[in-house]
């Protein structure tokens, strides 16, 4: 890991803060960490994690002769914002079959449901049945990559951006992340691509890191807002000035104009990634219309070498911050 990126105060890597630990057969406890909260509400993302971790720990345990170990879809309404602290999280089998099963899951602070939704479960290792080629591919296509090249940053179509922590940023949930976008920006606004790679060197995408991994991508509002750091081409702008070593602007502690709560999201799972993890995936998040302070998002990603990981698709409001103070950054994290 870089030097820079080894601050002890963001040293709760993404696998330590998505981890559970069961209280009883259908409980679980998260204890989700200030440093993965943007303002004052824990990344959503992260919350995603949280619930596939919880439900990988109850296919093992109690419903492990169902031999059934792996979220293949997974749909989540998010009720209010989580803050630092303690999370409760119960699971009920609602309909459990010989081939699926289905679970309630929700994630819980001070008895007020913060997250509710459903997982399917499959031992996809063993699952057969018809299957089509659909030879499904990007459009526009992205810029070709080469990994040894975006992992030293010399690739001449993509270039390297990651946000500067700070304890009192806003956004310290995206400081765990490296973030390599285009050099020419997106094909369009309504596009955002990028690879992402764990700051963390402990930490590797696991298929339960994939809820935190389809939330981690620069929102397309940014992208039509010329000048915004927060856009790709902003990302694009900060990395190409570290790469020629010219002074950067300082947005570690900036507030942006807006914010995305997550509404909905839903999680389509393709493939298994390895046990160990991957440190490279690559995502589109694409908008088909952003209107009346809303806005879709479908989320493609793909793993080094370009074969389909996962779907999702996701539902968000469009907030201005001086409309909802109540998700700026408090002075102390909450605690439960």
């Amino acid at each position: 890991m870089d030097p820079s990126d080894s601050d002890a105060n963001r040293s709760v890597s993404l696998k330590a803060a998505m981890t559970t630990m069961p209280l009883n057969p259908n409980t679980y406890l998260a204890r989700l960490p200030s440093d993965h909260c943007l303002g004052s509400a824990v990344h959503g993302g992260l919350l995603v994690s949280v619930v596939l971790d919880a439900v990988r720990q109850h296919f093992s345990t109690t419903l492990e002769s169902h031999n059934q170990p792996d979220t293949f879809a997974l749909h989540l309404v998010f009720l209010r914002p989580a803050v630092a602290g303690k999370a409760i999280l119960e699971i009920k089998g609602t309909k459990p079959g010989a081939s699926t099963s289905t679970t309630h899951v929700s994630l819980s602070q001070n008895g007020k449901d913060c997250v509710v939704g459903y997982a399917v479960n499959m031992n996809l290792q063993v699952a057969k049945g018809l299957s089509y080629p659909t030879h499904y591919i990007l459009k526009p296509p992205p810029p070709p990559a080469n990994i040894a090249k975006l992992a030293n940053n010399t690739d001449p179509n993509w270039v390297s951006s990651t946000y500067p922590y700070h304890p009192d940023s806003f956004i310290k949930a995206s400081t765990h992340l490296r973030f390599v976008v285009p050099t020419e920006g997106p094909p369009h606004p309504s596009i955002s691509d990028l690879w992402l790679t764990p700051i963390h060197a402990e930490d590797a995408f696991t298929n339960e890191m994939l809820g935190s991994v389809i939330d981690y991508w620069p929102r397309m509002v940014e992208n039509y807002r010329s000048g915004s750091p927060y856009s790709v081409s902003g990302l694009a702008a900060r990395g190409l000035c570290t790469l020629q070593g010219s002074p950067l602007e300082d947005i570690s502690r900036q507030i942006p104009q807006y914010a995305y709560p997550t509404i909905s999201m839903s999680l389509d799972v393709k493939k298994l990634l390895p046990p160990e993890g991957v440190k490279w995936l690559f995502m589109r998040a694409q908008a088909k219309e952003i209107k009346n302070g809303r806005m879709d998002a479908e989320i493609t990603v793909l793993d080094e070498a370009f074969e389909l990981v996962a779907l999702s698709h996701q539902v968000s409001f469009i907030v201005n911050f001086a409309e909802k103070p109540v998700l700026r950054p408090r002075q102390k994290d909450g605690k439960l």
